[in-house]
C-alpha cells in the first residue's frame, strides 16, 4: 500500500486555486497509506467545492475537473 500521490495535469486558473492544489498536496502528505481513496474524497470536496469543481472517484484514484473544463485538473491515485 502507497501514500497517495496528487498528479497535477494543468496550471491553476489563479492564485486562489493554486492555493488550494498547495493544500491538497499537504494534506496528502500528511496522510497515511489508504487502501481505498473513497475514504479521502470528502476532504477532497471540501477543498474543491461544487458548483466550481467536481470530484469523482474510485476504489484506486480521485479526478478532479473544473465544473467549467472537460479536461482534468488533477488525479490522485
Amino acid at each position: 500500500m502507497e501514500t497517495p500521490r496528487l498528479l497535477i495535469e494543468q496550471p491553476p486558473h489563479d492564485e486562489a486555486e493554486a492555493a488550494q492544489l498547495a493544500q491538497l498536496r499537504e494534506l496528502l502528505a500528511n496522510t497515511d497509506p489508504l487502501p481505498d481513496l473513497r475514504d479521502f474524497a470528502p476532504a477532497v470536496r471540501q477543498l474543491f467545492p461544487e458548483p466550481a469543481y467536481r470530484v469523482g472517484c474510485g476504489s484506486a484514484h480521485i479526478w478532479l475537473h473544473r465544473t467549467a473544463d472537460a479536461t482534468r485538473l488533477a488525479l490522485i491515485r
